[in-house]
């Protein structure tokens, strides 16, 4: 199994504390502070390429993801592709980052598409829940969709149509680099190495 180095690492788990501390100034700065709101712009900038080193997203849950168990999994996204663990991830780091209450579920989804709670060694899907206020939400923004949370029923909601106040300044240099060292380690895995020497300590 491929690890990275600890020079590589400590890019990765750098530049991704980076992105999130820049997000989060940049959508402070224009004063939205509504859960809904930060959410529609960061799932509008995710959509577009926007946390994609090379400005392409596609969501895959086949694809062959390197398993890179020394970094953070929200910064896979920064390769252009991701599962829902790695979107949902993303998407819970950013919205903690922004001081909203946000964590993780983890669901076990069966052959009828139902839904139970599940660990995250027997879960297939994982989303995120967010109280805010009196609401709590239940965010995917791997099947785009968002519902409120109402007792034991979930309520569709409809996300405001945000403008694209951020688009000029993503992918910044910490997405850029980030994609960079994950594409570095995809060109290994497709060379069939699957151990490298850390010569960094």
């Amino acid at each position: 199994m491929l690890y990275l180095t600890e020079n590589d690492k400590l890019i990765i788990n750098n530049c991704y504390q980076k992105f999130l501390q820049s997000l989060k100034e940049d959508i402070q700065s224009h004063c939205i502070k509504d859960s809904l709101d930060c959410y529609s712009i960061i799932v509008k900038l995710l959509k577009d390429g926007r946390f994609s080193f090379n400005s392409n997203m596609k969501y895959s849950s086949s694809f062959n993801y390197l398993n890179l168990p020394n970094m953070a999994e929200g910064a896979q996204v920064m390769y252009g592709i991701g599962c829902c663990r790695h979107i949902n991830l993303l998407i819970n780091d950013i919205m903690k980052i922004l001081g909203f209450n946000s964590i993780l579920l983890y669901v076990k989804v069966d052959e009828t598409d139902t839904w139970h709670r599940a660990t995250p060694l027997t879960a297939n899907h994982v989303v995120v829940t967010l109280k805010d206020n009196n609401d709590e939400y239940l965010f995917d923004a791997y099947n785009n969709f968002v519902f409120r949370i109402v007792g034991y029923d979930l309520e569709p909601v409809e996300l405001k149509i945000m403008d694209d106040i951020l688009m000029t300044k993503y992918p910044d240099d910490n997405i850029k680099e980030i994609g960079l060292v994950l594409k570095k380690y995809y060109k290994l895995q497709e060379l069939g190495v699957d151990h490298i020497y850390d010569y960094s300590y």
